[in-house]
């Protein structure tokens, strides 16, 4: 009997010990099994993090460009005004300076005619005076001249005087 509860033992043993294999085999069969699940979901969670970051970094690039879009749209409007205040301060600069030439223009007419009002009078005395200049210079000219031949008629007399006070009578 010894020697059959040995034999039982060893069944036993040996059945245990399959039974124990075929569990090491299962559960390692199930880790495999596990193992890849687990695999499969990282590749998926690493998958949908770089989908997630691309769309995030797809995101900020559009928001770049729609950015760049506003600040030029923005660029455009600033341009636009300041090409139009331009165009109208042109515009205002070009009618004031007109409205200033006129101005001086009339101006300056008025003060020529103010002028000229001034210096016609002062002319026609000037060329009364130049008249009465050359007059007087023709006078003085004939008087000069009278006034020589009084002197030199002086003078015969006076010579004519003293000859006839120097002759004996």
């Amino acid at each position: 009997m010894a020697r059959h509860k040995i034999q039982i033992r060893n069944r036993r043993t040996d059945s245990r010990i399959s039974g124990e294999v075929r569990r090491l085999d299962d559960l390692r069969d199930m880790e495999r099994h596990y193992r890849s699940k687990l695999a499969k979901t990282e590749r998926r969670r690493v998958d949908a993090v770089a989908l997630t970051e691309k769309m995030r970094n797809d995101s900020l690039r559009a928001d770049d460009r729609a950015n760049v879009a506003l600040a030029a749209q923005r660029q455009e409007i600033v341009a636009t005004t300041l090409a139009e205040r331009v165009d109208t301060t042109a515009k205002a600069a070009a009618t004031q300076t007109e409205a200033s030439a006129v101005a001086l223009r009339i101006k300056a007419e008025a003060d020529g005619a103010i002028i000229s009002n001034r210096i016609a009078p002062l002319e026609q005395a000037r060329y009364e005076n130049a008249g009465g200049k050359s007059q007087s210079q023709e006078s003085k000219a004939e008087m000069h001249w009278t006034t020589e031949r009084v002197i030199a008629v002086a003078a015969i007399a006076f010579a004519a005087f003293e000859f006839y006070l120097s002759q004996p009578r």
